[in-house]
């Protein structure tokens, strides 16, 4: 069974239900094993909820189809908006995907809108169905990725957070504000915009171009809330895994022209070996290695020098195949080091395993190499100088799986590198996971790595 397969599986598994809306995109390539939540036909497989209406009541077609896009129209709305909040509900739950969504906002806001939603909508995940929410209840208990289109003037940014009836957890911290502005650009006018969103387990990224704008871990109904508090009352789990996807209606026409869903296998759990009251607990190493508050320190050996390789290799324990891992790490000027995968043998890393290259690479570097940050030893060069002047901390995630390796630095995708590419094709399959000793100071912190 491929890995498709057992995720669409694991979806029906867990919703039981058997929706005529919901179908798979019949062409291969980029697109195989998406399935289309929107047809492009009719709202078949989707249900509304507006403040102040009973579930299914689609007050003045607020929801409706024309010309192929799924729309969010007003023109119904003759006495003003009135707080009339609407979501539009897909009937599955769902844990575990790629969610990917083409929008745009046109025409103007509805009177009586909030000044707050000019051209804003959203995705809910994770929410509540459509059939417990109260009858005059804004929104469902969710968390929303925001969708938001630029002003005339000024920055804001698209796939914020916001978390109606829920936290999450950011930098290892309790996220209890309600809204949370991402790193996107704006996007003006009435330009068709697409925005993907990936759920995995306990971690949610927002992404824009293959760029992460956002992430965080550990989404939870909010205790606080009264709408979570009916929902914990009725026997709900506070940590949210799984869950509704609704549209959002906040007073501005909007249109999405695709709506569809990638599932994916639930990963393993996180390892966080940085947590570890010493270092042996959860590496092996020859030594010069130092564990405190969380922060390991390599520091170099009296006589070593510089742009040498020695045998202090920080190795994780355990061999990994398809995982994905992120860390932050810190050089000095000029530093050097490698995170390593697919590692065969120890004692022979270089050209037995796959190298992400870890370096100081200066902001005005534009012509870039393997050897730069991001870079792929051997292979090619990062798409971008993604990297902060040393001695900045650089955040790093890599992501090993379906036959490629993708490298994102400081939330920008430098690299996308098939596992078949010849410069690295002869490399095994799995292996060990380690840091370089390059005989240059290297500080690492919030490592963690789990398997795919």
């Amino acid at each position: 069974m491929t890995r498709s397969a057992r995720a669409l599986g694991s979806v029906l598994f867990l919703t039981s239900l058997a929706v005529g809306g919901l179908r798979a995109q019949d062409k291969g390539g980029a697109t195989e094993g998406w399935l289309q939540l929107f047809n492009g036909e009719d709202l078949t497989g989707w249900t509304p909820k507006i403040t102040g209406y009973e579930v299914g009541e689609n007050f003045g077609r607020t929801f409706r189809v024309v010309d192929g896009l799924l729309t969010v129209a007003y023109d119904a709305y003759d006495d003003g908006f009135r707080g009339r909040f609407g979501h539009l509900f897909h009937d599955m739950e769902f844990a575990d995907y790629r969610l990917r969504v083409e929008y745009r906002f046109l025409g103007d806001q509805v009177e009586g809108g909030p000044g707050w939603a000019f051209r804003n909508s959203g995705l809910m995940l994770h929410g509540q169905p459509a059939a417990s929410m109260q009858k005059d209840q804004d929104f469902p208990a969710s968390i929303e990725v925001q969708l938001l289109g630029g002003r005339d003037k000024g920055a804001r940014s698209t796939l914020n957070l916001c978390t109606p009836g829920t936290n999450v957890v950011r930098d290892g911290k309790l996220w209890t504000n309600h809204c949370w502005n991402s790193q996107s650009e704006t996007y003006r006018g009435d330009v068709w915009v697409t925005a993907e969103v990936e759920v995995r387990g306990d971690t949610i990224r927002h992404l824009m171009d293959g760029h992460t704008v956002m992430s965080y871990d550990d989404p939870q109904l909010d205790p606080r809330d009264g709408d979570a508090k009916r929902l914990l009352a009725d026997g709900r789990g506070e940590q949210l895994r799984r869950g509704t996807i609704s549209l959002q209606s906040e007073s501005h026409p909007v249109q999405f022209r695709k709506v569809e869903l990638l599932p994916l296998d639930a990963p393993g759990p996180w390892l966080e070996p940085l947590s570890a009251a010493a270092i042996e607990d959860n590496f092996t190493t020859a030594g010069n290695w130092t564990l405190v508050d969380g922060v390991a320190t390599l520091t170099p050996s009296e006589g070593q020098r510089g742009w040498q390789r020695y045998d202090h290799y920080l190795w994780l324990q355990g061999d990994y195949a398809e995982f994905e891992a992120e860390f932050d790490y810190r050089l000095q000027a000029r530093g050097n080091s490698g995170f390593y995968f697919h590692v065969g043998d120890r004692a022979n890393p270089v050209p037995t395993g796959v190298e992400v290259q870890l370096y100081a690479t200066p902001a005005q570097k534009k012509r870039l190499t393997d050897h730069d940050a991001g870079g792929i030893i051997p292979g090619g060069p990062p798409s971008a100088n993604a990297a902060k002047p040393a001695p900045s901390w650089n955040h790093m995630h890599v992501r090993v799986e379906g036959g490629e390796v993708r490298v994102t630095l400081n939330g920008r995708l430098v690299h996308v590198m098939s596992l078949q590419h010849r410069a690295i094709a002869d490399r095994p399959a799995t292996g060990a996971i380690g840091f370089q000793d390059h005989s240059l100071p290297l500080d690492l912190r919030r490592l963690r790595v789990r398997k795919l």
